[in-house]
Parts: structure tokens; sequence; C-alpha cells
């Protein structure tokens, strides 16, 4: 499970994270990754994502959308 510090805190989620830099230190941080409607600002809270919800071991190893739906490698 990633971690997600500031401050000396740990935060459970890259919500809660997320929501601490733009409160506490103004940043507004940019979308990088999106899945399931769901907007993730790092790397880490979007491959934990894709490895609870959709079984995969390396999410940073996806594959296109045409290799995905004739099952190519």
């Amino acid at each position: 499970m990633p971690q997600f510090v500031c401050c000396g805190i740990n935060f459970a989620s890259e919500s809660t994270y997320i929501e601490h830099r733009q409160k506490v230190h103004g940043e507004q941080p940019q979308v990088k990754y999106t899945c399931c409607g769901i907007r993730f600002y790092t790397a880490e809270g979007y491959g934990e994502h894709r490895q609870q919800v959709h079984g995969e071991s390396a999410p940073s190893a996806r594959k296109g959308l045409l290799a995905r739906l004739f099952k190519r490698s």
C-alpha cells in the first residue's frame, strides 16, 4: 500500500493527501490518470486502485485498447 506523507503526517488515501495539499499548501495538482470515473493525482494512488479493483499486478504496464480487445501482448 503506498504511503502519502506530508508535513510528517501519513495519509490513509490519496484523496485525503491531495485535500491536505490543497488546503494547507494552496497547491492545485493536475489529474494524471482516470479510471472508473475516478481522478488520480499520483501514480501511486492510480496503481493502488488498479491492483485492488482490477487485480493487475503491474498497472504501469497497461496494454493499449486494441491490444486488450484482440488479446495481443
